[in-house]
């Protein structure tokens, strides 16, 4: 986060998205629906990161878009831009700074125009040596609940939230120095895992993004998120994002 790199750029992607059936909750998706995920990424700040959305999102009443990228040295400069072919209208939640790094997190009421869809992600400052990623989630009966932000040096990348029963849990993880893979709280798996070397000289970032399993699971009250290992670098930031039941079972 933050340098700049004159290198070689590699970048090593792995992707892990949640898939269902079309037109119906997945199992254990609980009171919220979850229904699926979509991901995209780009090697390169200055290109765009798209997903395109499944057949297994029709039916949803709720998008939630998280865009992670790496910023300039003043990273309150950064932004995130979202454009989508299905013309959702979608509102910025949580624009987090994680050092030289930002974590925005997006919510949009579905319009019947799901699946097909390409939502892609770009930053506003382009100078192109780490690049940036995008995930989509769709809930057949979810809603934006409280959000939880931290940032941390060195340690482990933690963060207890108050989270009430039933509602889902994403927590979006961003190391600005190092992409060595984490190894999640319990109860939590992967959706995106991007893991970006910048070079000779550049930056080591990694964004992830994981999910309670099952979805909408949350027992109710405090709960550990983040991972239980390697310790961080010393400019790391977390964002934990609930969303709760749009209405009662």
């Amino acid at each position: 986060m933050g340098r700049r790199v004159l290198g070689a750029l590699v970048v090593l992607v792995a992707v892990a998205a949640l898939t269902a059936c079309g037109g119906t909750s997945p199992p254990g998706a609980g009171d919220v629906g979850y229904l699926d995920a979509a991901t995209g990424v780009s090697p390169r700040e200055d290109g765009v990161a798209t997903a395109v959305l499944p057949d297994s999102m029709r039916g949803a009443n709720m998008l939630l878009a998280i865009a992670t990228g790496d910023g300039p040295d003043n990273p309150a400069a950064q932004r995130s831009v979202l454009t989508d072919t299905g013309r959702h209208t979608w509102t910025l939640s949580v624009h987090h700074i994680v050092f030289g790094s930002i974590i925005d997190v997006y919510t949009a009421p579905a319009n019947g125009a799901e699946a097909g869809t390409a939502v892609s992600s770009e930053l506003t400052i382009k100078r192109g040596d780490e690049g940036h990623a995008l995930a989509v989630m769709a809930y057949r009966n979810g809603r934006l609940g409280p959000t939880a932000e931290r940032n941390g040096n060195f340690g482990l990348p933690q963060l207890t939230a108050d989270v009430p029963a039933g509602h889902d849990v994403i927590t979006v993880f961003g190391d600005g120095r190092q992409n060595a893979p984490v190894t999640l709280v319990p109860g939590f798996r992967p959706v995106l895992v991007f893991p970006v070397d910048g070079g000779p000289g550049g930056d080591q970032d990694l964004y992830q993004v994981s999910h309670l399993d099952p979805p909408g699971s949350a027992p109710g009250g405090p709960m550990l998120t983040g991972n239980t290992g390697p310790p961080g670098s010393g400019y790391w930031g977390l964002v934990d994002v609930t969303v709760g039941p749009a209405t009662s079972p």
